[in-house]
């Protein structure tokens, strides 16, 4: 029973009693997509999402917290300029699907001084 639980919990995406859904993402970039109509630029490549948060970029399996400061992001995320003008970001023709979690909700980095101590 445990088994057939813990598979559910996993293929649903609930953590902590609390139902994570992926939201609707759309293509900003090549092999970069963002969370659609969204109050953050919140974006996904290679496998993560990933935050311009006080100027460093953070990545996370999970959109809404486990953000961790990343130092070499790939270089389709590096590319993208102003990352701040992707908030609410919708293409033409974009019809919501399922809607993400507020964004008021959302773990924030910690942000720390991650320049090199010299």
């Amino acid at each position: 029973m445990k088994k057939i639980l813990l598979a559910i919990v996993l293929a649903t995406g609930c953590y902590g009693g609390v139902m994570v859904e992926t939201p609707d993402l759309v293509v900003a970039a090549p092999g970069v997509r963002v969370i659609a109509n969204y109050d953050e630029s919140i974006f996904f490549a290679d496998g993560f999402y990933w935050w311009f948060y006080g100027d460093a970029w953070y990545r996370s399996t999970t959109y809404t917290g486990g953000w961790v400061y990343w130092s070499t992001p790939p270089a389709s995320i590096v590319r993208i300029d102003r990352p701040h003008a992707y908030r609410y970001y919708r293409p033409q023709g974009y019809v919501p699907h399922r809607r993400p979690a507020p964004a008021h909700t959302i773990r924030r980095p910690v942000v720390r001084d991650h320049r090199a101590r010299r």
